[in-house]
């Protein structure tokens, strides 16, 4: 087929077509007997893929690295911190632009525009600087210990196996078992676990904790020494004290008395104590 075609087939125009051909990114075979391209249904499929790529704004050079057997996953993941980073600066200019129409007439006091901008800057940045550290330290603490439930009870070592096995494939992991047993071990990307199994009121659960979980310390060792604890301690207690202050700040704004909400929340905080003790797993 000829370029227009290929054209009305993609919704891509020549000139983008022959800037991808240009870029290395399509590669449309020449009659011999007029040089003239002509594209097959492959070259439609590919303009296709460049198509969604662009729409999510990749870049031609990185369109070229997937195209060349490099890591989509690895590459998307870059793009989406990137895309990320955009998303904060577009907000922290919409808010400024926000604040200009509010406060300033036809001319701006360049004096406190500035001050304001230099301020949100610091600010987004320390900010963005904590939720980064608390990234690493919440993904580095998911790897240390974690657990299922089996669709099967686990009672014998093939059993076990099995079970690992259809977790690791449903959660998409490197899992590969390296010592079969009642008390199996297993790497997930080079990292060692061990597991072992428990009994809970709706059956078996299968824990699995690190063997060496200093190693995975190492992936946050850039944080910073002051943080780690305090970052820590919001993973694993951050549930239990979003949900009262979420509720809290609920009961104080729709009531309008901060008296009220102390006692709802403390009824709260008595029926969650009630439920966790009586309808937990062991």
């Amino acid at each position: 087929m000829n370029i227009s075609e290929v054209e009305l087939k993609t919704g891509i125009t020549k000139q983008n077509i022959r800037l991808y051909e240009k870029k290395g990114l399509l590669h449309p075979r020449r009659n011999k007997e007029n040089s003239y391209r002509e594209y097959t249904e492959e070259d439609v499929e590919t303009l296709k893929k460049i198509k969604i790529f662009r729409r999510l704004d990749v870049s031609i050079e990185d369109i070229h690295r997937i195209f060349q057997g490099e890591s989509l996953n690895d590459i998307l993941k870059v793009h989406l911190d990137y895309l990320l980073s955009r998303q904060s600066d577009l907000e922290a200019a919409i808010s400024m632009c926000r604040f200009i129409l509010q406060t300033q007439a036809d001319s701006i006091d360049v004096g406190l525009i500035n001050c304001k901008m230099e301020d949100m800057e610091r600010k987004g940045g320390r900010f963005m600087g904590i939720i980064n550290d608390y990234k690493k330290v919440s993904a580095a603490e998911r790897k240390k210990a974690f657990y299922f439930v089996p669709d099967n009870m686990a009672l014998t070592p093939e059993e076990f196996t099995e079970s690992l096995c259809q977790y690791g494939m449903e959660q998409n992991l490197n899992l590969v078992v390296t010592q079969e047993g009642m008390n199996p071990k297993f790497e997930i990307d080079g990292l060692e676990y061990e597991a072992y199994r428990e009994w809970g009121r709706y059956g078996a659960i299968i824990k699995c904790k690190a063997t060496h979980p200093e190693l995975v310390e190492e992936e946050y060792k850039n944080v910073p020494e002051k943080n780690k604890g305090i970052l820590r301690t919001i993973y694993y207690f951050g549930l239990f004290l979003f949900i009262p202050v979420c509720l809290f700040a609920y009961f104080w704004i729709s009531s309008g008395k901060i008296s009220l909400a102390v006692y709802l929340e403390l009824f709260y905080l008595c029926v969650f104590f009630f439920l966790f003790r009586h309808f937990r797993l062991r």
